[in-house]
């Protein structure tokens, strides 16, 4: 089905406003995989969905808000792979490894976002002495693991509330 350029403005335009993707390309009648497509093809041409969107967030919200609430995506990404991993039928170690390589992943987010923003630092720290815990207990107590990842949501709660 071919699609007018208003429509595929619209889809660019929801998407740069902060809007997922997939969001846009419902809200617009469009197939996810066409506006990907489209997405594809414009950064091709030179027009960067991701980089104008990027542009309109920090304009819109300011650098202190962006970095909010991109901490914010990660975080829930994060909490939601991690549901994912316990809830999937795989082995144990597959399991600790995954969450292994998700902590890693949230640690050095959240460094590298702490170099932008000093008062991130603290919070950095929080999350990589908690990556450190997991990797310990990965390796000597497996039980106190499965325990302690049940409080991990909680605990980044806390942090969130205290670090902001």
């Amino acid at each position: 089905m071919a699609h007018n350029q208003q429509t595929r403005d619209n889809v660019r335009r929801l998407y740069i406003e902060g809007m997922p993707l997939s969001g846009a390309s419902v809200t617009t009648g469009v197939s996810y995989e066409t506006a990907r497509d489209w997405k594809a093809k414009a950064k091709s041409n030179g027009d960067d969905w991701d980089t104008a969107r990027t542009a309109y967030l920090v304009s819109e919200q300011g650098v202190d808000e962006l970095m909010k609430t991109l901490i914010e995506q990660m975080m829930r990404q994060a909490v939601t792979t991690m549901r994912e991993i316990e809830n999937a039928q795989m082995s144990a170690q597959t399991k600790v490894e995954l969450q292994a390589q998700l902590s890693d992943a949230v640690s050095k987010f959240s460094k590298s976002m702490s170099r932008i923003n000093p008062k991130l630092g603290a919070l950095s720290v929080s999350l990589d002495t908690l990556k450190t815990i997991a990797d310990y207990l990965a390796k000597n107590d497996k039980t106190a693991l499965a325990q302690f990842q049940e409080h991990l949501e909680g605990i980044g709660a806390v942090l969130q509330a205290r670090y902001g």
